[in-house]
This record gives structure tokens, sequence and C-alpha cells, in this order.
């Protein structure tokens, strides 16, 4: 069990973030400026959670070669779902981060007010050191109410898009955001519904299938819809039954997308990545967590904001969390 953030950086910005997330998930921390010194205490400690300032690729290096000459790059200290990256670029630009083996969670150093933008990113790595980390009710505020809606159509989508849009306007976001939310809901639950399905051995079966296409939703094939607000922050989650995420090709569809698609929706596409770069964008943070072969929970954030300005630009993340 974890028991210790450590924070490999000198920026002071990070310093305050990695504090108050340290306060929220329930671990000590610890600052080192030195990815040598860094990678010393996660081979030597158990319980490690680093974060760590790869804000170009040298620092990146620095980091990868530190653990590669320490621990290794595939040892069970070096953990990927316990490895917090912090970069002040957007995702099109850390293609290094991307390709990463040691790629598991990826944060914009946009925090606005640290202690705020760490107590919400606090629950997540709260979340990362259970036993699975499923589950919306534990990633907002304790006592948060958290709607469930299972589909049993594919054709309940839009009436399930709606009621979430609806669900925004009377907890108070501004239309336009609004809209945004519930467009990254329907990707979220048209990526449910037709991407997840695949077979033993992970291959689509419904890759060919037009989008159009009603499809029943028991069984295995079930898909739910899960919505929460805690007064700042709404969290949305679409759950399947296949676990078939695939963390390579999953960013390499978001990068890819982002960069030469100019973050634009392809309603033509298959695939899971295709318009989550849109959601990125425009202000939602993603929490991926998918057991293979079991089961597979997409979580996208938004912070209601006062202007869409802010909502646009607020802090954001991408957290993947896999198990196997």
């Amino acid at each position: 069990m974890a028991n210790t953030l450590l924070l490999i950086s000198a920026r002071s910005e990070d310093y305050a973030f990695a504090v108050e997330v340290s306060i929220n998930a329930g671990l000590s921390f610890k600052q080192v400026k030195d990815a040598k010194e860094g990678a010393n205490i996660i081979g030597n400690e158990d319980g490690i959670v680093a974060m760590v300032d790869v804000s170009s690729e040298a620092l990146y290096q620095n980091f990868e070669t530190a653990i590669q000459e320490t621990v290794g790059l595939f040892s069970d200290k070096a953990n990927a779902n316990t490895i917090h990256f912090i970069s002040s670029d957007n995702l099109e630009k850390v293609q290094y981060l991307v390709q990463s083996p040691l790629f598991g969670h990826y944060i914009m150093r946009n925090f606005g007010n640290p202690k705020e933008s760490g107590e919400h990113y606090g629950r997540i790595v709260r979340a990362t050191l259970a036993e699975k980390s499923f589950g919306l009710v534990n990633l907002l505020k304790s006592g948060s109410k958290v709607q469930v809606i299972k589909l049993n159509l594919s054709s309940q989508k839009h009436n399930a898009v709606e009621a979430v849009k609806a669900y925004l306007l009377a907890a108070k976001f501004q239309s336009r955001m609004a809209t945004v939310i519930a467009n990254a809901v329907d990707e979220l639950l048209m990526n449910a519904m037709f991407d997840a399905p695949a077979d033993d051995l992970g291959k689509p079966l419904l890759n060919m299938t037009p989008r159009s296409t009603v499809l029943n939703l028991e069984g295995k094939s079930a898909v739910e819809m899960h919505v929460g607000f805690d007064g700042k922050y709404v969290g949305i989650s679409a759950i399947d039954s296949f676990g078939s995420l695939d963390k390579a090709k999953l960013l390499s569809h978001i990068s890819k997308i982002y960069v030469k698609e100019e973050y634009k929706i392809r309603s033509t596409s298959v695939g899971a990545g295709i318009g989550l770069a849109t959601v990125f964008r425009s202000g939602g943070s993603f929490f991926f967590i998918s057991e293979s072969r079991a089961q597979t929970e997409v979580i996208v954030f938004f912070k209601r904001t006062d202007n869409f300005r802010e909502f646009r630009d607020q802090f954001r993340f991408i957290s993947t969390q896999f198990y196997f």
C-alpha cells in the first residue's frame, strides 16, 4: 500500500499542488529536485507514488534513465499506475510521454487554484491506491449523490444525453457548457456501445457496424451511465462489461487526432479515442479504468465555472488505471 507522495520537481507551483494532493490522498509528502535522487527513493522505499516534472523531453529522459539504472523500466517499483507526469504543454507536444512505458497519468500545469485542483486530483490518486479504482462516487466530494442510468437499447442514448444536459442546466451550468458536456457524454456512450464489444482475443465485434444500428444492450453488452455533481465538479461515467480498452491504442488515437484533426469529431470513424481529444481540449479531464475482459469505466470531469473561457481553460488531466 502506498504511503508517500514523492514530488520530483523544482517548481513552486508543483509543490503547492502536490502538497494538497498528498493531504487529500492520505499520503505523507516528500520532495526532491533531482531525477536520480527520486529514482533511488523509488527503488529503496516501498509505497511510493511519484509525481514528476517532465516539462521537457530532456527532463523526461533524465527520469527514464534514472529509473532504468536503478529499478528497471518494467519493475513493480516503476508501476505506471503510480507515476504522474506534470507538463505545461498540450498533449500534442508531449509525444515522448504518450510513447513512454512509464505513462500512467498526465497532469497539465494549469492548476488555477492549487488547493482546489489538488483536492480534486487527490481523490483520483486515492482511488488509484485502492484494490480497484472503479466507482464515480469515490471521485467526488464525500456525500455526493450519483445517479445510475441503465441503457437497454442503443437508441436510448439520445434521451440519456438530453437528460444529462437538463441535469447540468439545473445545476447552474451555462447552456454552452452544458452542450459541451452533453457532447462528451454522447462520445462516451457511443464508445461503450460500439467500440468496447470484443471477443476473447480482443478482436472488435462491431467495428464495421454503422453507428445508426439499434443494439440490444443486455447481458455482456449492458451499458451503464453514472452522473454526479459535488457542487464544483460534475463527473459522468460510461461503463461496459468487456474490459477491452487498449492503452497504447487509446493514447495513440488521442494524440494523433489531437494533432491532425485539430480536435474535430469524426463521427464516421470507429475506434476508442475518436472525439475524446475534443473533450480534453474543451476542458474535460479523463479517468480511464479497465480490467481486462471484465469491465471498463471511462469517467469525464468538468468544473462549473463563471464563464466559458475559464471553463475551456480549466485544470485538467488524463489518468489511466489498467488491471490484468
